[in-house]
């Protein structure tokens, strides 16, 4: 019998409580307009309810301001969560996908200017 592990001690990077504005697109089709609720260069967990099931992917526009065009990052999910005693909200966790290095150095950057 194999034996996981809690969720926490399989991430790869750290997780920031940041609140950025997010779009979830499937197919070409928006499902989701929100906020993140934390953000690494591992992935992240968004505010929000989709019609997805775990294991499928998603592209996400994350604007960074002014004329910048969106930071663009493919994502699998990973977990949906729904509303219970523990947890009163709905939930979208995404692992990045082969984000590139300008991808990497652009979450590093919009978390580092959000910490300042």
């Amino acid at each position: 019998m194999q034996e996981t592990q809690p969720e926490d001690d399989r991430r790869g990077h750290p997780r920031s409580p940041v609140s950025f504005q997010a779009r979830v697109f499937h197919n070409q089709r928006l499902l989701l307009s929100g906020r993140t609720l934390d953000l690494s260069l591992g992935g992240a967990l968004l505010h929000g309810h989709v019609r997805l099931d775990v294991g499928e992917t998603v592209r996400v526009e994350v604007p960074r301001g002014g004329m910048r065009n969106p930071l663009v990052l493919h994502a699998e999910v990973v977990r949906l969560e729904e509303p219970n005693p523990g947890v009163r909200r709905h939930g979208l966790a995404l692992r990045w996908i082969d984000p590139d290095l300008a991808d990497v150095a652009a979450l590093a950057s919009l978390l580092r200017d959000r910490a300042e």
